[in-house]
Protein backbone atom coordinates (compact mmCIF):
# COMPACT_ATOMS: atom_id res chain seq x y z
CA UNK A 1 0.00 0.00 0.00
CA UNK A 2 1.49 3.73 -0.87
CA UNK A 3 2.16 5.91 1.45
CA UNK A 4 0.40 9.75 1.20
CA UNK A 5 3.14 12.03 1.02
CA UNK A 6 2.71 15.68 1.83
CA UNK A 7 4.65 18.63 0.26
CA UNK A 8 6.27 21.32 2.62
CA UNK A 9 7.53 24.42 1.93
CA UNK A 10 11.18 25.20 3.31
CA UNK A 11 11.75 28.57 4.54
CA UNK A 12 15.08 30.52 5.09
CA UNK A 13 15.40 31.79 8.74
CA UNK A 14 15.16 34.96 9.45
CA UNK A 15 18.43 36.73 9.41
CA UNK A 16 18.74 35.63 6.13
CA UNK A 17 15.01 37.12 4.65
CA UNK A 18 12.84 34.55 5.54
CA UNK A 19 11.53 33.66 2.08
CA UNK A 20 10.96 30.18 0.66
CA UNK A 21 13.89 28.33 -0.46
CA UNK A 22 12.48 25.09 -1.74
CA UNK A 23 9.96 22.35 -1.06
CA UNK A 24 10.73 18.49 0.34
CA UNK A 25 8.46 15.57 0.09
CA UNK A 26 7.46 13.47 3.59
CA UNK A 27 5.07 11.42 4.91
CA UNK A 28 5.36 12.87 8.26
CA UNK A 29 6.48 16.29 9.58
CA UNK A 30 8.42 14.29 12.44
CA UNK A 31 10.58 13.18 9.59
CA UNK A 32 11.80 16.82 8.54
CA UNK A 33 12.83 17.93 11.94
CA UNK A 34 16.56 17.53 12.37
CA UNK A 35 16.93 17.63 8.04
CA UNK A 36 20.37 19.41 6.98
CA UNK A 37 19.83 20.98 3.49
CA UNK A 38 23.00 22.90 2.11
CA UNK A 39 22.04 26.16 0.18
CA UNK A 40 24.48 28.88 -1.98
CA UNK A 41 23.93 31.95 -0.24
CA UNK A 42 23.62 33.55 -4.02
CA UNK A 43 20.26 31.97 -4.33
CA UNK A 44 18.96 33.54 -1.25
CA UNK A 45 20.61 36.88 -0.94
CA UNK A 46 20.25 37.43 -5.00
CA UNK A 47 23.85 38.92 -3.73
CA UNK A 48 25.49 37.58 -7.05
CA UNK A 49 29.11 38.73 -5.47
CA UNK A 50 28.66 35.43 -2.91
CA UNK A 51 28.21 32.47 -5.33
CA UNK A 52 30.93 30.70 -3.13
CA UNK A 53 29.15 30.54 -0.50
CA UNK A 54 27.10 27.80 1.06
CA UNK A 55 25.00 27.92 3.84
CA UNK A 56 24.01 24.97 5.59
CA UNK A 57 20.06 24.92 7.52
CA UNK A 58 18.51 22.83 9.67
CA UNK A 59 14.80 22.58 9.71
CA UNK A 60 13.82 23.04 13.64
CA UNK A 61 10.13 23.03 13.05
CA UNK A 62 6.80 22.40 10.87
CA UNK A 63 3.82 25.05 11.15
CA UNK A 64 0.92 23.36 8.75
CA UNK A 65 2.84 23.30 5.49
CA UNK A 66 5.91 25.39 6.07
CA UNK A 67 9.71 23.88 7.26
CA UNK A 68 11.14 26.63 8.73
CA UNK A 69 14.81 26.46 9.22
CA UNK A 70 17.90 27.83 11.46
CA UNK A 71 21.52 28.41 10.38
CA UNK A 72 23.97 25.74 11.49
CA UNK A 73 26.99 26.86 9.60
CA UNK A 74 28.45 27.77 6.54
CA UNK A 75 30.89 26.49 3.69
CA UNK A 76 33.06 28.21 1.18
CA UNK A 77 33.32 25.91 -1.70
CA UNK A 78 36.88 24.28 -2.75
CA UNK A 79 37.07 25.97 -5.88
CA UNK A 80 37.89 29.63 -4.14
CA UNK A 81 40.10 27.69 -1.51
CA UNK A 82 42.07 26.31 -4.72
CA UNK A 83 42.50 29.91 -6.82
CA UNK A 84 43.82 31.46 -3.31
CA UNK A 85 46.45 28.97 -3.24
CA UNK A 86 49.47 30.33 -5.37
CA UNK A 87 52.67 28.65 -6.06
CA UNK A 88 54.98 30.94 -4.24
CA UNK A 89 53.21 31.69 -1.15
CA UNK A 90 52.65 29.65 2.11
CA UNK A 91 48.96 28.18 2.26
CA UNK A 92 48.23 28.86 6.88
CA UNK A 93 45.26 27.12 8.53
CA UNK A 94 43.65 27.72 11.92
CA UNK A 95 41.14 25.98 13.54
CA UNK A 96 39.44 26.98 16.46
CA UNK A 97 36.49 26.34 18.92
CA UNK A 98 34.37 29.71 19.97
CA UNK A 99 31.81 30.43 22.43
CA UNK A 100 29.47 33.44 21.52
CA UNK A 101 28.28 36.31 23.78
CA UNK A 102 24.55 34.51 23.69
CA UNK A 103 26.40 31.58 24.27
CA UNK A 104 26.38 29.78 21.00
CA UNK A 105 29.55 27.36 20.16
CA UNK A 106 30.96 27.29 17.07
CA UNK A 107 33.43 25.72 14.95
CA UNK A 108 35.30 28.10 12.78
CA UNK A 109 37.98 27.10 10.03
CA UNK A 110 40.23 29.27 8.38
CA UNK A 111 42.72 29.51 5.45
CA UNK A 112 44.76 32.44 4.53
CA UNK A 113 47.74 33.04 2.35
CA UNK A 114 51.11 34.66 2.69
CA UNK A 115 52.37 36.21 -0.20
CA UNK A 116 55.80 34.55 0.57
CA UNK A 117 57.20 30.59 1.68
CA UNK A 118 57.95 32.08 5.40
CA UNK A 119 59.48 29.88 8.43
CA UNK A 120 57.23 28.36 10.83
CA UNK A 121 57.76 31.19 13.48
CA UNK A 122 56.04 33.32 11.04
CA UNK A 123 53.45 31.04 10.42
CA UNK A 124 52.67 30.37 14.22
CA UNK A 125 52.46 34.18 14.83
CA UNK A 126 49.79 35.02 12.12
CA UNK A 127 47.61 31.91 13.07
CA UNK A 128 48.25 33.08 16.60
CA UNK A 129 46.72 36.86 15.77
CA UNK A 130 43.83 35.24 13.63
CA UNK A 131 42.95 33.02 16.63
CA UNK A 132 42.86 35.39 19.24
CA UNK A 133 40.94 38.26 16.92
CA UNK A 134 38.28 35.55 15.61
CA UNK A 135 38.02 34.59 19.68
CA UNK A 136 37.56 38.37 20.74
CA UNK A 137 34.91 38.91 17.57
CA UNK A 138 33.03 36.18 18.83
CA UNK A 139 33.28 37.32 22.16
CA UNK A 140 31.48 40.17 21.42
CA UNK A 141 28.71 39.23 19.51
CA UNK A 142 25.95 36.76 19.48
CA UNK A 143 25.35 34.39 16.74
CA UNK A 144 23.48 36.20 14.06
CA UNK A 145 26.11 39.22 14.36
CA UNK A 146 29.15 37.09 14.24
CA UNK A 147 27.32 34.66 11.46
CA UNK A 148 26.51 38.08 9.26
CA UNK A 149 29.94 39.36 9.63
CA UNK A 150 31.92 36.16 8.17
CA UNK A 151 29.31 36.30 5.23
CA UNK A 152 29.96 39.52 4.40
CA UNK A 153 33.36 39.36 4.92
CA UNK A 154 33.68 42.03 7.32
CA UNK A 155 35.33 40.18 9.79
CA UNK A 156 38.04 38.57 6.94
CA UNK A 157 38.85 42.24 5.86
CA UNK A 158 39.70 43.33 9.51
CA UNK A 159 41.55 40.05 9.88
CA UNK A 160 43.68 40.64 6.53
CA UNK A 161 44.23 44.23 7.90
CA UNK A 162 45.48 43.52 11.36
CA UNK A 163 47.39 40.40 10.28
CA UNK A 164 49.33 42.10 7.61
CA UNK A 165 50.93 43.73 10.25
CA UNK A 166 52.72 40.58 11.15
CA UNK A 167 53.43 39.95 7.61
CA UNK A 168 51.63 40.60 4.12
CA UNK A 169 48.45 38.14 3.41
CA UNK A 170 47.69 37.46 -0.04
CA UNK A 171 43.85 36.25 0.35
CA UNK A 172 41.97 35.20 3.77
CA UNK A 173 38.67 33.16 4.05
CA UNK A 174 36.86 32.13 6.95
CA UNK A 175 36.34 28.76 4.89
CA UNK A 176 33.44 27.12 7.29
CA UNK A 177 31.97 27.35 10.49
CA UNK A 178 29.75 24.63 12.15
CA UNK A 179 27.22 25.04 15.10
CA UNK A 180 28.41 22.48 18.10
CA UNK A 181 25.73 23.46 20.14
CA UNK A 182 23.39 26.16 21.51
CA UNK A 183 22.60 26.97 24.96
CA UNK A 184 18.74 25.92 25.23
CA UNK A 185 16.94 29.83 26.08
CA UNK A 186 15.82 29.90 29.36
Amino acid sequence: MAVKKTWYEIVAPEMLGGQPIGETLAADSRQLVGRKIDVSLMDISRNYSKFFVKVRLQIDKIDGNKAHTKLVGHDVLRERIYRMVQRHGRRVDAIQDVRTKDGVHIRVKTVFMLIKRVGSSTKNATRKMAHDMIEEAASKATFEEFINAIIEGNLQHKLKKDCSKVYPIGSIEIRRTELLEKVAAA
